[in-house]
Order: structure tokens, then C-alpha cells, then sequence
């Protein structure tokens, strides 16, 4: 279980990989670790591959914890920022549409897009 990190400069994007059963706290520590890398630059776009992870297994109550602490680092990533959402599991694709939706009603302003395969991920944040 956890979470791996990979920066590509060149195409200005970060590759975390969430696998296992893993806590909101461990998936706020794994997201903060990325803004204190040297390889993070403002408006890197995310790919946060989750097709490891149950969603299931994650309560909505820790969720909504996720999305605000998420919210205290916008100002890091910057103007240009997009993350892409990627996971192959049915079930997950729906509650990952549900929590996009609380996310947008909490006011962020994140360009975030569901993929369900890593290419249209690339695809996405490369356009």
C-alpha cells in the first residue's frame, strides 16, 4: 500500500501512483511530499493513478477532509494546473465523478478530468 511519485520536467507533469488501502493522511502526506521536491515547478499537471486503489475503502467523511486539505495548496501549483483522475474500475470511475462534484462545490477552480486508461490521462494534461 502507498504512494510513488514520478516527475517528467520535460513534459511537466507528476505521475502519483495510489495503490493498497491507504488513509486520507497518508494521501495528504504523499501529495505534500511532491510541493518540497526540487523537481516541482508550478503548473506541473497531475496524473493521480488510482486503478490500484479500492475507493470503496475510503469513507466519504475522510474524503471531504482530502478535498479541503487539497484546497491549502493551490497557490503552489499554480494558475495552469490540471490534474487528470485515472482509474479501469467501474464502481471507482462513479464515486471519483461524485467527488469531483464535491469539489466543485466547494468552490475550487482545478481543471480535473476522469480518465479511465493512463494514454487519455496524457492525452488530456498534453493539450
Amino acid at each position: 500500500m502507498g504512494i510513488t511519485s514520478e516527475f517528467d520536467g520535460e513534459r511537466k507533469v507528476i505521475v502519483m501512483k495510489i495503490f493498497g488501502k491507504i488513509t486520507v493522511s497518508e494521501l495528504v502526506g504523499g501529495y505534500d511530499s511532491i510541493f518540497s521536491d526540487d523537481q516541482f515547478r508550478p503548473n506541473m499537471h497531475a496524473i493521480w493513478d488510482m486503478s490500484g486503489l479500492d475507493l470503496k475503502s475510503i469513507p466519504i467523511s475522510e474524503v471531504r477532509q482530502l478535498l479541503l486539505e487539497m484546497r491549502k495548496y493551490m497557490d503552489q501549483r499554480g494558475d495552469d494546473y490540471k490534474a487528470a483522475l485515472v482509474t479501469t474500475r467501474k464502481v471507482d470511475f462513479q464515486l471519483l465523478r461524485l467527488y469531483v462534484t464535491i469539489l466543485k462545490l466547494i468552490g475550487s477552480n482545478i481543471r480535473i478530468r476522469l480518465c479511465r486508461s493512463m494514454t487519455e490521462a496524457y492525452e488530456w494534461v498534453d493539450d
